[in-house]
C-alpha cells in the first residue's frame, strides 16, 4: 500500500497491525484505526485518500499540484486477479457519473497485489464522482469495491480540486524525461548538485518504456536549477529497491529536459 510521504508496506501486514493495535485501545481510539477518507498536503501536493491516516494503509490515492493539468490516481488491488503487466480496465463511478481508464498492472512487491496508476483530467465527471456524497465504486476487471463517503471526504476532495485550479507557482520547474536506453527506466531521482541525497522517486512503480517521455514538476525547482540525476534501469534479475546510479549533473532551468541513455 501507499504511505503519504514514506515507503510502502503490505496490505495484509498493515491490516493485521491495525487490528492488533485496535484490540488494545478504547473505542474512540479504535475509530481512528478504521479505514476512511481523509486529506493531506505534502511536497506541494494536495491529496484525497482512503485508508488509515498516519499509517502505511492507503488503498486509494488522488493527488494534484497547483496548476497541474491532471489528477494523479493510484489504486491498490489484491482481489481482481489481474497479473503484472496486464492491461487492466478500471472504472470509478457514483450514481449518475463514471470515469474509465486502462493501465498496465504493476506488481507491489510488499503486498503481493498490484498497483494501477493513471492521470485523469480534473473534469466535471471526476469532480462529481469525488465530491458527491454518493459511495465511490471502484471496479477492476470484474471486481467492484464500494467506499462510503462522509462530510470529511467531500471537503478533502474540494481542497484537492482547488489545488488543481490554482495557478502554478512561478518557481516550479517542469522537467521532461526521455528514455533512449534499451531497458525501461524504473526510477528517476534528482538531488541538489553536490548534496547526494536521492530521495525523489518521480516514477514510483510505473516505469518509462524505451523511446517514451514523461513530464513532472519539481516544486521550487527554479530556485535550485542545477541537479544531480540518478536512475535505475529495469532488469529481469533486479531486486526490489535497488539504489539509483548517478547519470550526470544538469541545469534543468536551461533545457527542462533530460535524456537517459545506456
Amino acid at each position: 500500500m501507499t504511505r503519504i510521504g514514506s515507503a510502502r508496506i503490505g496490505f495484509l501486514a498493515a491490516a493485521a497491525i491495525a487490528l492488533t493495535v485496535a484490540a488494545t485501545r478504547p473505542a474512540a481510539a479504535q475509530d481512528q484505526d478504521k479505514p476512511r477518507w481523509f486529506g493531506s498536503t505534502y511536497d506541494s501536493k494536495t491529496v484525497l485518500a482512503y485508508g488509515i491516516p498516519d499509517s502505511d494503509f492507503v488503498v486509494l490515492l488522488f493527488s494534484c499540484r497547483p496548476g497541474a493539468p491532471a489528477v494523479k490516481v493510484e489504486v491498490q488491488d489484491e482481489d481482481s486477479g489481474a497479473n503484472e503487466g496486464e492491461l487492466v480496465r478500471v472504472r470509478l463511478a457514483t450514481a449518475g457519473a463514471q470515469v474509465e481508464f486502462s493501465t498496465k498492472a504493476v506488481a507491489n512487491q510488499e503486498s503481493g497485489g498490484i498497483e494501477l496508476n493513471a492521470e485523469l483530467p480534473p473534469d466535471e465527471s471526476l469532480r462529481r464522482i469525488l465530491t458527491s456524497d454518493e459511495p465511490l465504486e471502484v471496479t477492476v476487471k470484474a471486481h467492484t469495491q464500494r467506499y462510503a463517503k462522509d462530510k470529511g471526504s467531500e471537503s478533502a476532495a474540494a481542497k484537492m480540486f482547488a489545488a488543481c485550479d490554482a495557478p502554478k507557482p512561478a518557481d516550479d520547474l517542469d522537467v521532461t524525461v526521455t528514455n533512449k536506453a534499451r531497458l525501461p527506466l524504473q526510477s528517476f531521482a534528482y538531488s541538489q548538485a553536490g548534496v547526494n541525497s536521492f530521495e525523489s522517486g518521480e516514477f514510483g512503480n510505473s516505469s518509462l518504456e524505451p523511446g517514451a517521455s514523461r513530464t513532472f514538476t519539481i516544486p521550487d525547482g527554479r530556485k535550485t536549477c542545477t541537479f544531480d540525476i540518478a536512475v535505475v534501469l529495469a532488469k529481469d534479475d533486479a531486486e526490489c529497491c535497488e539504489e539509483p546510479k548517478p547519470a550526470g549533473t544538469q541545469n534543468l532551468c536551461k533545457t527542462g529536459t533530460f535524456v537517459v541513455h545506456d
